[in-house]
């Protein structure tokens, strides 16, 4: 009738109240952004210090999200199979699954997923369930799905107008976890820098060996310290590890992993030339650690939280697995 004005529809104010249930669920302290024109990106979340400091920092970690609201969404369950690498081909399943999860499913137009496999691994997209009725926001991200399991997965997952995405019931940001993997996400750009000059220097350090690598190796070091993510990678524990290689390393000479490895070498024992080269090999198994970091996390800590076998078993905190 041309009397009627306009109206507000239901799904209108159930996108209102998931927007809030999502800031209300996210740490007060962090910054939460939205996207106007929504080209598939509704929010920029920029990640801030703990919220006990008085004045909190940036850490200048970010992450995208987008959102999709639910007054009751569907929750079944997810038969998971063992695979093979799937950087290294196909997707190969075992028959038999190994375990079955609780997963949200949601229906996204391929247009969404090619835009978020446009924009690269670097600055994840995490897609995100508003669940009103549970009070829930169930999260995973976009990019490491496409690319760990619709493209090995599919001739071409493009064929089609939609995709059925799955996520883990237990990928819950309200919980302990789920505010770690959220941190753990916003550091990949960082991370991603650190591995690039990880790798450049362990490949500059093996051209110096017959130099004065030591040189080399100490201003390395003094480059590498300086990144603000070593004391809160808490989650993923081999980084500490090689961070407290790195700073032995700059206050003793030494970064000390040769006798961690093998607990029978004591470098202090031995003398002459022997000594010199096992101090040498101990400073080169430093860089030799770091620049395998890129490898795990191309292997198995994208996988983090995905809905695969690997994804959940690596998922859990480092004391259950």
């Amino acid at each position: 009738m041309a009397d009627q004005a306009k109206r507000r529809a239901p799904q209108h104010l159930i996108d209102e109240r998931g927007i809030a249930l999502l800031k209300r669920l996210l740490p007060e302290n962090w910054v939460v952004r939205e996207y106007r024109p929504d080209y598939g990106l509704d929010f920029a979340v920029e990640v801030f210090e703990d919220a006990s400091a008085q004045y909190p920092q940036t850490l200048g970690e970010h992450f995208f999200i987008q959102l999709k609201s639910a007054e009751s969404p569907s929750v079944g369950n997810l038969n998971l199979h063992r695979r093979g690498n799937v950087e290294k081909g196909r997707e190969q399943l075992d028959d038999e699954p190994s375990t079955s999860i609780e997963v949200y499913s949601l229906s996204l137009e391929t247009s969404e997923l090619v835009t978020v496999e446009r924009m690269g691994v670097g600055l994840p997209v995490l897609l995100v369930i508003a669940d009103l009725s549970r009070e829930k926001c169930i999260f995973v991200c976009l990019n490491d799905y496409v690319d760990k399991i619709l493209v090995p997965r599919f001739d071409d997952y493009r064929d089609a107008k939609s995709r059925t995405i799955h996520l883990p019931a237990s990928n819950d940001i309200s919980t302990t976890v789920g505010q770690i993997a959220l941190r753990w996400y916003a550091k990949r750009s960082k991370l991603f820098s650190a591995f690039q000059r990880f790798t450049y220097q362990n490949s500059e350090l093996n051209w110096a060996e017959h130099g004065d690598w030591r040189s080399l190796a100490e201003h390395f070091a003094q480059k590498i310290v300086r990144y603000d993510f070593w004391d809160d990678v808490e989650m993923c524990p081999i980084i500490g590890h090689y961070r407290d290689g790195l700073r032995r390393f700059i206050e003793t000479g030494q970064p000390g992993l040769l006798e961690r490895s093998i607990p029978l070498v004591d470098i202090k024992t031995f003398e002459g030339e022997l000594d010199d080269h096992l101090r040498k090999v101990d400073v080169f198994l430093l860089w030799n650690g770091l620049s395998v970091l890129p490898k795990n996390y191309e292997d198995v800590w994208r996988e983090w939280f995905l809905p695969t076998d690997l994804g959940q078993a690596m998922s859990s905190p480092p004391e259950e697995r």
